[in-house]
């Protein structure tokens, strides 16, 4: 017969003698796991501390806006690059950070060229230089990766001295080329693990999906994630009955390819040193050992290149690898208890990836912000398959380099399972919940992870099972009342959000919410919502196709619970970014839940009612002129008398304005959205006496290029007596309506 314990011991009762260790009544008892002994805190780890303080404190010192660090030698002229990464893309061209090595002297560019060729990491490249200065906006995040100038290439050719890595560049070329004629998710996937190319990963929101559960480290290769196929490795070696030597050389052996076919690149090399530390981890007799060799890293990558101090993927690799040695013992007994020593290893799996998570959750909510709740299920069921794709997708490469077709079918037939995976990741990131935004300051969240982290590792509890087990349930009630709660809690409002040059504008009510426009700035949207106690959306209306309107749609799909609203004509148009327009929608939310309104059509959130008041028909096959615009009617009594409304007008000009106000007979205003970001043709004599606002709200960038808002539509408002409120010097804008009352609230008054 067995039982469970309380503490989570399982007691076994045997009829007859017992071995040694037994009771007087023959019954064997099986006691509970003792508590993993805790770590020492070594000297190098301290040190390490204290050198990355000391380099990112230099930079700040050092540090001065405005100045150019273009080093003096570097003139117009013909130069041969190295690139360190793959080239993307853009609107303009490729671009990638590059090499220079001129007068006995590297210097990291960031370099922009035309043409139809994609060069990639580790090939070297003779053109016609010319350098300048990055802007403003974007100096300090260049100078914080030690790049000095942007450079910008004609004449591109590849040299003809590609150097002592030619060979390995040349088959990772190859191997790109052999996901080329492989359609579909599945391919783009291997290609990203495999090869390090992360070309077309972002088509079909496949990336927005791995983030939205927790697992773009699958495809953006990080120390963590290297360091949970190293643990896989490991076991299944251990079992065939691998010495700790054979193992330690293979993983090594393995990180060294894999660094090195990805085209060394600076992420996937600091990943390759933070999971030998983890392997290192597994077999050290004391952890106090690994800790030491990662504090020994951590020192020796920063005397190296001392910008690694302020880079965030090398804080995400260190951070996470402290974490899965420090906690992942202590946290995998607790999991133990909590399941009564049942499904060991999903308890280790969990274990992992919540140990990784503990230290990096500061930048998980600061940068990223967004916390992915089906991130520890999402990873144990990912780490398995990821080792498979990515051992596998290697050996069909091999093959392919030595019997094409052979390596094709293989490659083909594993596409095919990755087309799986990613399909059931796409169901799983549009599950509600799935992910919602969180925001916070990095320093203050910092600071609350590292006082939890020094209480667990001073105090290393070792709590009962039935604590672990109605903490987890507070945990969990706590969060599910939270998110119940909250959008309740709300009053009555409009708010502009501040997300940069881009709109967006949350209408709530009796826990009923509507977005109008999401800008395309991810992180400020996110933040914008979590400021706000946003986690779900029961519909996202958008205005027309700019991508400053509609860009971070599908960032948003597994908090959408109702439908997008795009205008009727946006399905007729037939020009390319309607097109393109619908099919982000569909992607999003999935086809039957996209839905087209026309002008008289209404939709309620609680107790506002948005009308359609335009368009009518579309003049610009969908552009500014062409903007689902919204008059948002504040009935405080349900009587059919509004006392307040909000006219939404996208990127409408004062022509269209007038006209919608004419057509649809609206006579004045309390609040007034300015069209165009505040651009110039957003007003005109007299607009502002039409629209009769009181309150005129702007959404702009700080220091866009546009110059908006303009002076003439500031005059406008301000000499007709409006009080106008901007984003891009007051942050989000809170609208507030109590009965015929309509007060206003800036983030930075």
């Amino acid at each position: 017969m067995m039982r469970m314990l309380d503490e989570g011991a399982v007691e076994y009762d045997r009829v007859g003698k017992g071995d040694a260790g037994s009771t007087s009544e023959g019954a064997v008892v099986s006691r509970a796991p003792s508590i993993p002994a805790r770590p020492s805190f070594p000297l190098t780890l301290g040190c390490a501390l204290v050198v990355w303080a000391v380099a990112a404190a230099l930079f700040f010192v050092t540090y001065h806006p405005g100045q150019s660090r273009i080093p003096d030698s570097l003139q117009s002229g013909v130069y041969e690059f190295e690139l360190l990464e793959d080239a993307r893309q853009g609107d303009f061209g490729f671009s990638a950070l590059a090499r220079i090595y001129h007068a006995g002297r590297s210097y990291d560019v960031r370099i922009l060229y035309e043409g139809s060729e994609r060069f990639m990491a580790r090939e070297r490249v003779t053109a016609q230089a010319s350098f300048s200065d990055f802007s403003d906006a974007s100096d300090m995040r260049y100078a914080q990766q030690g790049v000095v100038a942007s450079a910008r290439l004609d004449d591109v050719a590849l040299a003809p001295d590609q150097g002592p890595l030619a060979i390995l560049s040349g088959l990772r070329k190859k191997a790109c080329a052999a996901f080329d004629s492989i359609e579909g998710k599945g391919s783009a996937l291997l290609r990203a693990l495999t090869a390090g190319d992360r070309l077309n990963l972002e088509e079909d929101g496949l990336y927005e999906d791995m983030k939205v559960l927790g697992l773009a480290h699958i495809v953006a290769v990080s120390g963590s994630h290297l360091s949970v196929v190293a643990v896989l490795v490991s076991a299944l070696l251990t079992r065939l009955g691998c010495s700790k030597r054979l193992l330690s050389l293979t993983l090594c052996f393995f990180y060294a390819f894999y660094a090195v076919f990805t085209g060394l690149s600076a992420p996937v090399l600091r990943a390759a040193v933070m999971a030998s530390v983890v392997v290192l981890s597994i077999w050290a007799k004391r952890r106090s050992h690994a800790l030491s060799a990662l504090g020994a890293c951590v020192c020796v990558l920063i005397a190296l290149h001392p910008e690694n101090a302020l880079s965030l993927s090398f804080f995400l690799s260190a951070a996470s690898t402290l974490g899965v040695i420090v906690f992942s013992p202590l946290f995998s007994f607790w999991m133990e208890k909590l399941c009564s020593g049942r499904v060991r290893a999903l308890c280790d799996a969990f274990a992992l990836t919540f140990a990784a998570s503990l230290p990096i959750l500061p930048a998980t909510v600061a940068v990223f912000s967004r916390l992915p709740l089906l991130s520890p299920l999402a990873n144990l069921i990912a780490a398995p398959v990821f080792t498979v794709f990515l051992t596998g997708g290697l050996l069909a490469l091999g093959l392919h380099a030595v019997a094409p077709a052979a390596g094709s079918a293989a490659l083909a037939i594993l596409a095919r399972g990755a087309d799986v995976f990613c399909a059931g990741a796409e169901a799983a990131a549009r599950l509600s919940w799935s992910c919602i935004p969180v925001a916070g300051d990095m320093l203050a969240v910092g600071f609350v992870v590292a006082c939890v982290a020094g209480f667990l590792w001073a105090r290393w509890p070792d709590p009962s099972a039935k604590a672990l087990r109605l903490g987890l349930c507070f945990v969990l009630a706590g969060g599910v009342a939270y998110l119940a709660v909250v959008p309740y809690a709300a009053k009555d409002e409009v708010v502009m959000l501040d997300v940069g040059q881009g709109d967006a504008f949350l209408i709530r009510s009796e826990g009923a919410s509507l977005l109008v426009d999401t800008g395309n700035q991810e992180q400020k949207l996110l933040s914008a919502l979590a400021r706000h106690g946003v986690s779900s959306l029961d519909g996202v209306a958008i205005s027309h196709h700019d991508d400053d309107h509609c860009g971070c749609l599908g960032v948003l799909s597994a908090n959408i619970v109702g439908d997008v609203l795009l205008s009727s004509e946006t399905f007729v148009c037939g020009c390319d970014d309607c097109v393109q327009l619908l099919s982000a929608a569909r992607d999003a939310v999935g086809d039957g839940r996209v839905r087209s309104v026309s002008v008289g059509d209404t939709v309620r959130v609680g107790k506002f009612t948005c009308t359609v008041v335009w368009p009518y028909s579309f003049e610009e096959e969908g552009g500014n002129a062409d903007s689902l615009c919204l008059l948002v009617s504040f009935d405080a009594q349900a009587d059919g008398s509004p006392e307040s409304s909000v006219l939404l007008t996208g990127d409408a000009e004062a022509a269209q304005v007038r006209s919608m106000m004419d057509e649809a007979r609206i006579g004045a205003v309390e609040v007034f959205k300015a069209g165009h970001h505040g651009s110039k043709a957003g007003v005109d004599e007299g607009f502002a006496e039409r629209t009769g606002a009181q309150v005129v709200l702007i959404s702009a960038g700080k220091g866009n290029r546009y110059g908006h808002p303009s002076k003439e539509a500031l005059s406008e408002f301000e000499e007709s007596g409006a009080r106008v409120f901007r984003t891009d010097t007051q942050g989000d804008v809170t609208c507030r309506f109590e009965g015929d009352r309509v007060s206003v609230f800036a983030q930075k008054p």
